[in-house]
């Protein structure tokens, strides 16, 4: 497994663990505070734009992951460490991060955007306000979640034996499989504090950019 890390691979694990540890040594989880992703705008409140959020945590927060638990971190970092050489190698270490990068802002705004639509669907009060101007969002998933699809459609008849379905299955159906679950976790009713509509985005952002903006095209560099 290490000895087939590429290099963006590994900067961007090198990055996401020092950055997670230094944020757990900071008192008052300052620095999620402050990088973490707020959804801009406010609708309704005196004041439409939402003063926690400033431009730089549309990037940011996908470096930062949870301080209650590692497994955040381990398991973002885990299926990057499994999927991400393959692409990196594909696609050439400067595209690769473009991608990536691009998959995570675009899971961002679309969870924004399904916030807004939830938000427009109830009453709208004070307290839902309030809500939205503190809900915050971190974690590389979106981003995963664009590897994720990539490996699907670059390498789709690939076959895969997992630790909780030890049946040999193709990457193509794989990713399907996890789209669908996804999509019933965003619309179940319980509030897991997961940001399943962040993956949904990471998985279309993917797509989109593969299947109309040449990342389908091979490069070694």
């Amino acid at each position: 497994m290490f000895s087939n890390i590429t290099p963006m691979v590994k900067n961007l694990l090198i990055v996401n663990i020092v950055i997670h540890l230094l944020a757990n040594m900071v008192p008052d989880d300052f620095i999620r505070q402050i990088f973490s992703f707020h959804n801009p705008i406010l609708p309704g409140a005196p004041e439409l734009w939402n003063p926690n959020f400033k431009p730089w945590q549309i990037i940011t927060y996908m470096f930062l992951h949870s301080g209650d638990t590692y497994m955040h971190l381990f398991s973002n970092m885990f299926a990057l460490l499994i999927f991400g050489p393959a692409i990196e190698a594909y696609m050439g270490s400067g595209k690769f991060l473009k991608y990536y990068i691009i998959c995570g802002i675009g899971a961002a705004f679309f969870n924004m955007g399904m916030d807004y639509l939830a938000f427009f669907q109830t009453s709208q009060s004070d307290a839902q306000i309030h809500y939205l101007s503190i809900k915050s969002m971190v974690g590389a998933s979106g981003a995963i979640f664009g590897i994720l699809v990539a490996f699907a459609m670059l390498f789709p008849n690939i076959e895969m034996l997992l630790l909780f379905f030890p049946v040999p299955i193709k990457a193509k159906y794989f990713v399907a499989l996890y789209a669908i679950f996804e999509l019933v976790q965003a619309f179940g009713s319980a509030a897991t504090g997961i940001a399943h509509w962040a993956h949904i985005g990471g998985l279309i952002t993917g797509f989109i950019l593969l299947q109309f903006f040449s990342f389908k095209k091979r490069n070694f560099y």
